[in-house]
């Protein structure tokens, strides 16, 4: 009503956000949230667009035709409906995928237009699983349902394998919020005021790069820290890491391959090189708890079990990660960064960047989670690691010796 418009879809729409926004008013920055609605909104404002432009056209009544023809324009129509239908929540939730997971899907086309006609099949007879269910006879439906969701990853898998793009790395959140005004204002308005949604859906494109990629990354237990190095490479310091985490963090950097550490062994005379004399982006070396690496600019990188075994790179690092909760920072350097498995418990993941003009400038962090905490991050506060304890062991059963038998 306020933007003069049909009001129950778009009724509809703004409950359904009131509402979510009400129970989980943290899921509006989630990818969720944001494209569901947004693919939502802009399929709302397209069919009133449509049904307007159709609205002011002068009808006459269509052509006799066969029922070939008819039934042949039906299906291309249908086509034509589904690819539309693509095309626009597609276009609309591209750039929130490309913020939450550094990917696109250019032959998403393709792969709905392919699996549609298997997605109207399972849908039907999940139908008729949901009312045989009673009976006892929603077996079949159920498995041929299983069938066709098998069938719909394959395609999906065998379209997505030969697609030409996929990671495309970090876009400036500039750009999303350039695109998400362009997006309000082209769904809402009804009038030509559509048009003022060109110059911010340009601003959103002409904006896209302006961002800056993390020098290091590391994870919230601080058990992984990865590092680019050039080339396509992704240095990370240990052998076996987490897959999950280090494919999000390749499709954000746009790495293509993880270089594993280069462990030696205690003594190992390979490993007392000056840390000042390894190459600008040397991948990690790890003996007796301390790893070290270089980035590219020359800035030096140690991880350390605990704090007696990261007091040493005080001397020469720009960036101390503790693996311990219980550690503090050992460096009087204030020049080194020191970042401790407590602060990351408290803050989450974090992101660092090395200054690129001043060697002897401190690096910058910036952590997942920001404080004042939210009322859903407030339980991060009370895990051991976070309130500086160590890992939780079990105490020992103690042995209970029997007295030895009367003879």
């Amino acid at each position: 009503v306020l933007f003069d418009r049909a009001a129950l879809t778009m009724r509809n729409l703004a409950i359904s956000a009131i509402a979510v926004i009400l129970v989980s008013p943290h899921e509006v920055v989630g990818p969720s949230f944001q494209m569901s609605f947004a693919a939502t909104a802009a399929l709302v404002g397209a069919y009133a667009g449509w049904a307007d432009y159709r609205a002011d056209r002068t009808t006459t009544p269509p052509p006799k035709r066969s029922f070939l023809r008819f039934t042949s324009r039906k299906l291309v129509m249908g086509m034509g409906g589904l690819a539309m239908t693509s095309i626009i929540a597609g276009s609309a939730t591209a750039l929130f995928a490309i913020w939450h997971f550094q990917r696109v899907s250019p032959l998403s086309l393709v792969a709905n237009l392919a699996v549609m006609p298997i997605v109207s099949v399972v849908m039907f007879l999940g139908v008729a699983s949901a009312l045989t269910m009673p009976f006892g006879l929603d077996w079949p439906f159920l498995y041929l349902m299983g069938k066709g969701l098998t069938a719909m990853i394959a395609i999906s898998g065998w379209i997505s394998e030969r697609s030409p793009v996929d990671a495309v790395g970090l876009i400036s959140i500039q750009s999303v919020l350039f695109v998400t005004i362009a997006l309000v204002i082209a769904t809402m308005a009804t009038t030509w005021l559509r048009l003022a949604a060109i110059p911010f859906a340009l601003a959103g494109l002409l904006t896209v790069s302006n961002t800056r990629t993390p020098d290091v990354l590391i994870s919230e237990d601080a058990h992984l820290v990865a590092m680019p190095i050039g080339g396509g490479e992704l240095a990370v310091n240990r052998v076996r890491s987490n897959e999950f985490t280090t494919d999000n963090w390749k499709r954000a950097l746009v790495a293509e391959t993880i270089v594993e550490p280069e462990t030696f062994e205690t003594g190992d005379a390979r490993f007392d090189i000056d840390p000042l004399d390894l190459p600008p982006g040397s991948p990690f070396y790890c003996r007796d708890g301390l790893c070290l690496a270089r980035h590219p600019s020359g800035a030096i990188v140690a991880l350390a079990e605990n704090r007696k075994t990261a007091r040493p790179a005080c001397a020469f690092a720009d960036l101390i990660v503790i693996d311990d909760a219980t550690a503090y920072s050992p460096c009087w350097n204030s020049l080194a960064l020191v970042v401790t498995k407590r602060q990351l418990a408290r803050s989450g993941s974090a992101a660092v960047f090395f200054d690129p003009q001043s060697a002897s400038a401190q690096a910058t962090i910036r952590y997942a989670v920001e404080k004042p905490y939210r009322p859903w991050h407030e339980q991060r506060k009370y895990s051991r690691e976070a309130r500086g304890l160590p890992p939780y062991q079990r105490p020992e059963k103690p042995v209970v010796k029997l007295a030895p038998s009367a003879q």
